[in-house]
């Protein structure tokens, strides 16, 4: 019998920390990687990777996975493209803690707000409520890939300040509670704190999540608990973050980033038509808090930045009062608003200001998508602006009353167009340390985008000429593992956990758009994105994909730090 479970043998290794790739076998024994070399012995299996890369497994530090892994435990589509290891409960919103009778207001807020289907969280959930523990302790055993979870504002002030929490500020007493279960949070196991305040998340009820209401002092409150830690990472978005932040944002954040003594990650930084120096301002602040002795660091994005949406569950108007007070209207009030042409001047009138918008729409650059009616068949993959000069018609009556006429369910998609100064930024970005691979917001907006190809993107699309090969593979593992302190991952050394992954350099790659499918609880639908390459990957020394196909592992474990 052999002394070891695992061989992966004659690899090209790269082992996350930048060094050069060399020829190498790695032998993986109870879960853990205990020896790299040229290995004479055998092992319980082998794998031949001749030909092959053999990487640390990718760290995913901003997800919304925390409903999907209930039903799915590979977090599809991000284990697909090599992630191992994922951070969930991104942006303030969590479903724990919870107590019993908020968990379906929580679960329908993220229908909302992170665009999810209401009916596929109420299937395929089956947390019940309680601390973070209790959702940590429902979980263990039954994820494939690595996951952590932070403790999520919007669900902290829920259970203290109940209904309230979606309409003022919190009392000195409530922030007092509020810190308590962040602490408990902290000692069940919780990654970090995570909180945003943006127009553009707004609740199922049309108000704004509770996280909205929050002063500054209760932000920095919150995070001031991480400091009795030592331990874990902030992630907040602010306001004014496509403009590259505000005065009273930056001193928010650095009030925050001061309080905790921890790690700050901030939202996705790219160029906008409609905010385009947002992105070089932000990175100037990156710089100086750095020079500050603060740990500061958005995210670049590698992948597409297109969308899809249907207006019936969309939350990408929602920053514009008049798309949200009407679309979070009764199902029949909703419909005899949007036919009314009042609402359209005064939607059209809000179309027309992009001034802070996160999301600008045109019906020049907006297909149809998919349709049911036999009628709406001849205009699909059509621009709408297109369809309305055939039916000579105004293009947003038409966007309308098409929808209409399908109950609102009609798909649009806006691709993104190529832009060489977008792509500019982008290389800056990527160029500067401070700044975090991510952006893929997997498991959330699964009806608008799917972002989960920013790893396989970073590799084919931006190696070269941007970072060397083990650069690329760095920022995936070792640099985000570091940033949220997670030792013994996002490397490849003895000591280090058994997370892998074998990648086939001529196969690597990714379709230029995903596709649609109804693979969710209830049946239904979400956008994934294929990858194509990935030969294998392991979770603690376990084969969780082999050539992308789920072996039925679930090799995973929960971080609880």
């Amino acid at each position: 019998m052999s002394s070891v479970d695992l061989i992966v043998r004659g690899g090209s290794l790269i082992d996350g920390t930048g060094a050069p790739r060399h020829t190498a076998d790695v032998a993986v024994h109870h879960g853990r990687v205990v020896e790299i070399g040229t290995l004479r012995e055998r092992g319980d299996r082998e794998l031949d990777a001749d030909g092959l890369l053999v990487t640390p497994g990718f760290v995913d530090i901003h997800t919304h996975y925390d409903a999907q892994l209930h039903w799915d435990p590979t977090a599809s589509p991000a284990s697909w493209h090599g992630v191992t290891t994922l951070l969930t409960g991104n942006c303030g919103f969590t479903i724990a803690p919870a107590k019993p009778d908020d968990l379906d207001w929580l679960l329908l807020m993220l229908s909302r707000v992170e665009g999810m289907s209401a009916d596929a969280l109420g299937v395929g959930v089956d947390f019940k409520g309680g601390t973070l523990a209790d959702f940590l302790d429902n979980l263990e055993g039954r994820v494939g890939v690595n996951v952590g979870v932070n403790v999520g504002h919007c669900a902290v002030r829920r259970h203290v300040m109940g209904d309230d929490a979606s309409e003022r500020a919190a009392t000195d007493d409530e922030i007092t509670e509020m810190q308590q279960l962040v602490r408990q949070a902290m000692d069940d196991g919780a990654i970090g704190f995570t909180s945003s305040q943006l127009d553009l998340h707004v609740a199922h009820d049309g108000r704004g999540v509770s996280s909205n209401y929050a002063k500054p002092e209760e932000l920095i409150a919150l995070s001031s608990i991480l400091r009795e830690f030592g331990r874990g990472s902030i992630e907040f978005i602010p306001r004014t973050f496509l403009e590259g932040y505000a005065d009273d944002d930056r001193a928010l954040m650095r009030a925050m980033a001061h309080a905790s003594g921890r790690p700050l990650h901030l939202n996705t930084v790219t160029r906008m038509p409609q905010a385009r120096d947002g992105w070089k301002l932000s990175l100037d602040f990156a710089r100086q808090t750095h020079a500050e002795g603060l740990d500061v660091h958005p995210m670049f994005a590698s992948n597409r930045q297109g969308v899809h949406f249907a207006l019936g569950n969309t939350f990408l108007f929602d920053e514009m009062p008049i798309f949200r007070d009407t679309l979070t209207l009764s199902p029949p009030e909703r419909a005899q608003a949007l036919r009314d042409p009042a609402v359209r001047d005064q939607m059209r009138a809000a179309l027309g200001d992009r001034r802070g918008r996160s999301f600008v729409f045109t019906c020049e650059a907006l297909r149809i998508e998919s349709a049911s009616l036999p009628e709406h068949q001849p205009w699909l993959d059509r621009p709408v602006s297109e369809v309305a000069a055939a039916l000579g018609r105004d293009p947003f009556d038409v966007f309308l009353d098409l929808s209409l006429a399908e109950n609102l369910e009609l798909q649009f998609a806006m691709a993104a167009t190529a832009d060489p100064k977008r792509r500019a930024a982008t290389e800056e970005l990527i160029r500067s340390g401070l700044v975090m691979a991510g952006s893929s917001d997997g498991g959330a907006h699964v009806l608008s985008f799917c972002g989960a190809d920013f790893t396989t993107r970073l590799i084919t699309e931006w190696v070269p000429d941007v970072l060397s090969l083990e650069e690329a593979i760095a920022r995936l593992t070792s640099v985000p593992a570091d940033a949220y302190g997670i030792a013994d991952r996002g490397r490849l050394a003895p000591g280090c956990a058994a997370d892998l992954n074998l990648i086939d350099p001529g196969r690597l790659g990714t379709p230029d758009a995903p596709r649609y499918v109804r693979d969710f609880p209830a049946g239904a639908g979400r956008y994934v994105v294929d990858a194509s390459g990935y030969v294998a990957t392991i979770v603690n020394g376990e084969v969780l994909l082999e050539n992308g196909t789920w072996t039925g592992a679930t090799p995973g474990t929960i971080l609880r730090q």
